[in-house]
């Protein structure tokens, strides 16, 4: 097991993560993230337009956190993969990001500089800063492969437990996939996740997630992503239209959970 010390500088150092949890004998859940470090802790801070994928994530028995990609990494970095138990902040004023979780997020995706980099974005885009953030407390960091292009997938299989690795898919359009490096006992409900972004800016960031049934170095019941290929570059209006619809989302989650 690789220790805390360890799990600390590679999140520091990583750029992107894959966020995998289990889901009672459907294919593990899977996000692409920001990784933070808060404490002696891996945190991610979602928006609250995602505070139904967060709730499901801490709810789950059982996460990974995956830093497998190494783009974007500083020299920290090393691919691990943590696993253990989330547990959920509802940080519904924005306080504990702000003070404590904003800067890494600022420093490590572009996107978020647009919209909270001064005192003036942050008043204009109040909606941003409250966020849902999970904290995993990891039981188990080992290293993991990492990934080196689009043929290469993290692959996190539910046999009692998540199983994560790295592998390589000879062919995405077959059915069954043949996958190069799963983990030779683990048999059960899968998924197979990728990430596609723009380096450096990040304004573009697909993550893409197959699913079915891992066993024997191949994924069967094949359901495809809809899209693995990076998204294209949007113009002004697709820009305004992301953000508006991003704003919507947190300030309706926000309502809802009562904190506007």
């Amino acid at each position: 097991m690789t220790g805390t010390t360890t799990l600390g500088a590679a999140v520091r150092s990583a750029g992107v993560a894959e966020l995998v949890w289990r889901r009672n004998g459907q294919p593990p859940g899977a996000l692409g993230v920001v990784p933070l470090w808060l404490g002696d802790r891996a945190a991610v801070a979602l928006p609250w337009a995602q505070v139904e994928a967060a709730r499901a994530a801490a709810a789950g028995d059982g996460a990974a956190l995956v830093l497998s990609d190494p783009r974007l990494t500083g020299p920290g970095w090393e691919p691990l993969v943590a696993t253990g138990r989330l547990t959920l902040v509802e940080d519904g004023d924005g306080s504990l990001f702000t003070e404590q979780l904003l800067d890494q997020e600022l420093r490590k995706h572009p996107p978020s500089r647009a919209l909270a980099d001064s005192p003036m974005l942050r008043r204009e885009h109040w909606w941003y800063l409250p966020r849902l953030v999970l904290l995993l407390d990891a039981v188990d960091v080992v290293p993991v492969g990492r990934r080196d292009g689009p043929a290469d997938a993290v692959l996190a299989v539910d046999d009692d437990g998540l199983h994560v690795r790295t592998v390589r898919v000879a062919d995405w359009d077959a059915d069954p996939l043949s996958l190069t490096g799963a983990p030779p006992d683990a048999r059960g409900p899968a998924v197979l996740v990728g990430q596609e972004l723009s380096v450096p800016d990040v304004e573009r960031w697909t993550v893409h997630v197959t699913s079915g049934h891992a066993a024997d170095g191949r994924l069967t019941g094949v359901q495809p992503a809809e899209d693995r290929a990076l998204e294209p570059v949007p113009g002004l209006r697709a820009r305004v239209r992301r953000q508006r619809a991003l704003e919507r989302g947190c300030v309706q989650a926000l309502r809802a959970a009562g904190h506007r």
